[in-house]
């Protein structure tokens, strides 16, 4: 017998009201959902008179009034049992002594106290539900990062609440996931393509430098017409591959953007940008990403190794993903 079925029973058998008169209360079962079964057994049940309806709801009042005094004191009891964490200071090694209360967070996790600034939580939150896989949207529920477990859905309402009292302004990817009750399937469902320009973007930030670099020769061999048919030399050592990749990522960011993006218009903005911005910079330095450009000599050892088919299975840009959306 579940816990409320239990309680409610006690209460009728103590209640003032005859036993006959209340019989159908005593058989109420609060499986699978109490409130629902109350909506199905009692408020829309048209062989009750509202007086009828009116007792019972009184009933069930005072069932959950005594449920909620247990469930608290057993909240209570268990908290108390609890230690905190050995951690007095935030994720950027500042003391959380220096924090009003109102900008921290206490949080129960495996049987474990542990206090968070809500600016930290908000950002590990914000990163795992921007969470990617290369180009793809992986969002997750945040990871508590003293112990490397997931929090959960509870946890999320605790903060959410929080940061409504408080007077941080709250991300709309984290609002958009409270309105979908933290179901991360219908987030990333409903929020696929903000979703993929932040991998995008992620994947600027985090991947290496080879791969950029070889994302970088397929960009700009994809307009080799438009360009009159300028190339990146895959050749060129390393020191003169992390200079191309820190001059021409900006392009890069346009390029995917102008690939891969779910929005008709950021691609078709970004594909003219990137266009126009290595039309200008290919006119200004025609021989830039070559050999004799960077003053590297044709019996140096190449950087890439067989670079044509390297640039074709680039982890960057696979050729599925482009398929989908040519520019």
């Amino acid at each position: 017998m579940v816990m409320l079925t239990y309680i409610l029973r006690r209460v009728i058998e103590q209640s003032k009201y005859p036993i006959f008169n209340i019989c159908n209360m005593f058989f109420f079962s609060d499986f699978p959902c109490k409130f629902r079964s109350l909506r199905k057994e009692v408020i829309e049940n048209d062989f009750f008179s509202e007086k009828q309806k009116y007792i019972y709801m009184e009933l069930f009042s005072t069932a959950q009034k005594h449920y909620y005094s247990f469930s608290k004191f057993a909240k209570i009891w268990k908290t108390s049992k609890y230690t905190y964490y050995n951690n007095d200071v935030d994720l950027c090694l500042k003391p959380l002594s220096l924090y009003p209360e109102s900008q921290k967070v206490t949080l129960i996790h495996f049987k474990k106290k542990y206090v968070f600034r809500l600016t930290d939580f908000m950002n590990i939150w914000l990163r795992s539900l921007t969470k990617n896989k290369g180009l793809s949207p992986d969002p997750r529920y945040p990871v508590n990062p003293y112990v490397n477990k997931p929090f959960r859905k509870h946890h999320l309402y605790i903060v959410y609440f929080k940061l409504l009292d408080s007077s941080f302004m709250i991300p709309l990817l984290i609002q958009h996931f409270y309105q979908l009750n933290f179901n991360i399937t219908k987030f990333e469902l409903v929020n696929y393509p903000t979703l993929k320009d932040c991998a995008i973007n992620n994947y600027l930030q985090e991947e290496d430098d080879t791969t950029l670099f070889l994302d970088i020769i397929h960009m700009v061999e994809t307009f080799k017409i438009e360009l009159d048919y300028a190339y990146i030399d895959s050749r060129l050592p390393h020191n003169q591959m992390k200079n191309i990749v820190i001059t021409m990522k900006h392009f890069l960011k346009d390029f995917l953007l102008g690939t891969l993006s779910c929005n008709p218009l950021t691609r078709e903005l970004s594909r003219s940008s990137v266009l126009n911005g290595l039309r200008c910079f290919f006119n200004r330095f025609t021989l830039y990403g070559t050999l004799q450009y960077h003053g590297v000599s044709c019996s140096e050892p190449p950087f890439v190794e067989d670079a044509e088919t390297d640039i074709e299975m680039s982890s960057g840009i696979s050729a599925s993903e482009l398929s989908d959306t040519e520019l």
